[in-house]
């Protein structure tokens, strides 16, 4: 049953004179839900979705009485202000009936999509879960909104409930690029090889980061830059497999075709992570065929595996699939190998587990737990994790971080990669220990080197490891804990000094998941001038007096100053300068933490205890190891992962174990009215092709939404019988966008292909196809080097649009 706003007709201003706002969405109005309980009153539901997770942390911070939007239309109460709520729930509704170009005020100002800009940057996407609530805000106070009643309505994909459904636990399929550490992992162990040529990624153009992980699968794309390094990386491995064939051919090159055939088959094999079709071993030998008929067998050696190092059943992996009938997708048994060996070693699978999966007993879930296991002990597993420590942390730029060589000449590279070293054995041993993340926040020893010892001033280690570190026992008020380690400490300051808002901002963003605003483009940003008779937080607190920044500094510089006992290269100290360090400090507006601490032990002891701090980790680990943002699709495996961890009261490596166990490691959900086709013909059920296939509505499988959402009448793209497409944008701006899409013959037979897209934008430029414009759509066909695909086969194209 849908029921539709018919009361918000009465003037907007009666509604603010009355000190209250009643939306009349067909809920209750007193503060709870409707008698089925799905649909929340407009108090609630701009309570505990807009105001307490967004406005207050992103809104309020400038928009206050003397923020520096003080002068604009939108002045919020604070929090522990009376009649905070309603007042500000009528003061951003006002703004919701604004329009500008037909889409609210409140909609345009925090994306910074306003024709003027926003003062405050952008505070989240259009793509965004924020986005979304301010989206249905806005519904409900022009008294659009539909609130549908799912047990009467039925639901839909886009309405599975968390614990409820079964579908509600999976992601949806997709592919992704092997990060550049993945990519050296697998070539690493593919062809065996180590030095310059296993470190080939790091030379790579740069993988994009989300929220600080640079696994994320959405931008993990292939720039042309990209593309040409993998071309030339592929060919010098290439060259060592040709100057080394006797170690991979397995048979005699004398044999020509016939060892050739042998050889494709089993790196293909191993290359793809899944067995290599009759269909592509055919095309990669008459490419070995051509060039050996020319040129000699050595040379049709090396360009087959160069080809086959640049194939996308390479560069990607994929999490498609077979149809399950039950509106899930069941990956196959060599996507699952994958998944699990990538998650844990972060490389391509090993021999058992190819065997596990071509015998299909990967599927069994004692099997996949026991496999999960052998794997964490594999001492690469531990280079997994330490990844996940600095990304997370935010100290992988602690070798280059500038530090002024006057002020600290002891702050070699040597101490830097020491402090490295100390902090990746702490959180090892604490999470092969079985320890929590309260154990690692308060832990009571470090691993140091003689010379780092020396450095902070704390006993030098009695034994030491090949590298020189030793265990040492902490006393807890100099050192002891996660907050004191000196790679944090000394990573997060100036050049100068210590930062207690660097401090501050990683502890709000990276321990408690709040996400802070930028400051507006208006302000003066620069830290305040060096005055050597105030302390470091005497500066910060006059310069953070100013009102309008005192809203944010009220977040972040009550944590910060807990840390100032540790100078701007990590070193504890009782004096700054001449002055006594006062770390007295205090957290607001946290979800269960708010209060007083003395000090960084007082501190740790505070965030060890928080949910707010465990369910943050739980989103950070799973973010990093899913390459995926936890919401929309994901948001019911978070949830899941959060109940496993803390029935575990935190215990770190209950999460592998708690993700290879959920249902969204064996299965995923399909996309609403997505196609059933992809995947399911090939060897066993294993997709043959990389990409994602596109649906009627324009919604690409595992990928992006290429449609327009906005507008309900749009066609999403359509092709040639036989062939699906995969759309990736390489590059988005202001103004416009490039995308390259891959084109997938998934039949045995060659096509012709042809596909008509209705472009985001007005076509600028389009390269490897021919293009022609017919009202909303543009239809693309091949050029003659490549407008047939070959059976099983894949080609590409590209175009870029002004918006």
């Amino acid at each position: 049953m849908t029921r539709m706003t018919n009361d918000l007709t009465k003037p907007l201003a009666a509604a603010l004179l009355l000190g209250t706002l009643s939306f009349a969405v067909g809920c209750a109005n007193d503060g709870s839900a409707d008698e089925g309980g799905e649909c929340p009153s407009d108090e609630a539901f701009f309570d505990e979705q807009v105001w307490q997770p967004i406005a207050s942390m992103s809104c309020y911070s400038c928009h206050n009485v003397e923020g520096a939007a003080k002068d604009s239309r939108m002045v919020l109460l604070g929090p522990d202000e009376a009649d905070a709520v309603t007042t500000n729930m009528a003061t951003m509704a006002a703004m919701a009936q604004e329009d500008v170009d037909g889409t609210s005020l409140l909609l345009l100002k925090p994306t910074s999509t306003h024709p003027d800009g926003h003062g405050g940057g952008m505070v989240f996407g259009t793509d965004s879960d924020q986005y979304a609530v301010f989206e249905e805000f806005v519904a409900r106070a022009r008294g659009t909104f539909e609130c549908e009643d799912e047990a009467e309505s039925g639901g839909d994909a886009g309405e599975l409930v968390c614990g409820e459904d079964e579908l509600a636990e999976l992601g949806v399929r997709g592919i992704r690029r092997l990060s550049h550490i993945e990519y050296d992992n697998s070539v690493s162990d593919l062809v065996e090889v180590s030095g310059e040529l296993a470190e080939q990624g790091t030379s790579f153009a740069s993988d994009n980061v989300i929220n600080g992980f640079t696994k994320n699968a959405s931008v993990l794309t292939v720039s042309s830059l990209l593309a040409d390094q993998y071309r030339q990386a592929a060919e010098a491995l290439a060259d060592h497999v040709v100057d080394n064939q006797v170690e991979y051919l397995g048979c005699d090159p004398a044999e020509g075709e016939a060892c050739a055939e042998s050889f494709v088959r089993a790196f293909g094999t191993r290359a793809f992570r899944r067995p290599i079709t009759d269909s592509e071993v055919a095309r990669y030998m008459d490419l070995f065929i051509d060039i050996d008929a020319e040129d000699g067998f050595d040379e049709g050696l090396r360009w087959t595996v160069s080809a086959l190092l640049q194939s996308p059943n390479f560069l990607y992996r994929t999490e498609l699939g077979v149809d399950a009938g039950d509106g899930s997708y069941a990956l196959t048994a060599h996507e699952v190998a994958a998944e699990l060996s990538y998650l844990i070693l972060g490389t391509t699978p090993d021999d058992e587990l190819v065997a596990l999966a071509e015998s299909g007993e990967i599927l069994e879930p004692a099997v996949l737990e026991a496999q999960a296991e052998r794997l964490l002990a594999d001492p690469r597993s531990e280079q997994t994790l330490l990844r996940f420590v600095d990304e997370w942390l935010n100290i992988t730029l602690l070798s280059s971080v500038t530090r002024d060589p006057d002020l600290y000449p002891e702050f070699s590279a040597e101490i830097r990669a020491d402090m490295l070293g100390e902090i990746h054995r702490v959180a090892s041993e604490v999470f092969y220990a079985g320890g929590s993340l309260a154990d690692l926040m308060t832990v009571d020893f470090t691993y140091v080197t003689a010379e780092l010892a020396a450095f902070y001033g704390v006993p030098a280690p009695d034994n030491v490891d090949a590298e020189g570190f030793g265990r040492v026992e902490l006393d807890g008020v100099t050192y002891g804990g996660l907050l004191t380690q000196g790679a944090l400490n000394a990573t997060h300051a100036k050049p100068t000094t210590s930062s207690p808002i660097h401090r501050g901002v990683m502890v709000r963003e990276r321990l408690l998941c709040q996400e802070l605003p930028p400051p507006p483009a208006s302000l003066d940003t620069s830290p305040p001038p060096v005055d050597p008779s105030l302390s470091t937080r005497e500066r910060y607190e006059q310069h953070s007096s100013d009102p309008a920044c005192a809203g944010c500094h009220e977040l972040i510089d009550g944590i910060g100053f807990g840390l100032e006992h540790y100078d701007a290269i990590g070193r504890f100290r009782d004096y700054d300068g001449e002055h006594p360090v006062d770390a007295a400090g205090e957290i607001v507006r946290s979800q269960d933490i708010d209060g007083t601490f003395e000090g960084a032990a007082q501190l740790q002891d505070i965030l060890a205890a928080g949910e707010e701090v465990q369910s943050c980790y739980v989103q950070m680990w799973a973010e990093y190891s899913l390459g995926a943002e936890l919401e929309g699709e994901l948001e019911c495996v978070g949830d899941s992962l959060r109940e496993r961890f803390a029935a575990s009261e935190g215990r770190l490596d209950v999460l592998v174990d708690a993700l290879v166990t959920s249902p969204h490691f064996l299965r995923r959900r399909a996309d609403d009215g997505a196609s059933s086709g992809s995947g399911d013909e090939g060897d066993e059920g294993e997709s043959e092709d990389t990409g994602t296939s596109t649906d009627e509505g324009g919604e690409t499988e595992g990928g992006e939404d290429t449609s327009d959402e906005g507008d309900e009448g749009s066609e999403g793209p359509s092709m040639t019988d036989g062939i699906e497409i995969e759309i990736m944008v390489d590059s988005m701006w202001g103004q416009g966008e490039c995308d390259t899409v891959h084109v997938y013959n998934v039949t045995d037979a060659p096509i012709s292909w042809e596909v008509s897209i209705e472009l985001p934008g007005t076509l600028a430029n389009y390269w490897n196809a021919v293009a022609s414009v017919d009202a909303e759509l543009t239809t693309f066909v091949g050029e003659s080097h490549n407008s047939t695909v070959e059976a099983q086969g894949t080609v590409s194209f590209g175009y870029c649009v002004d918006y």
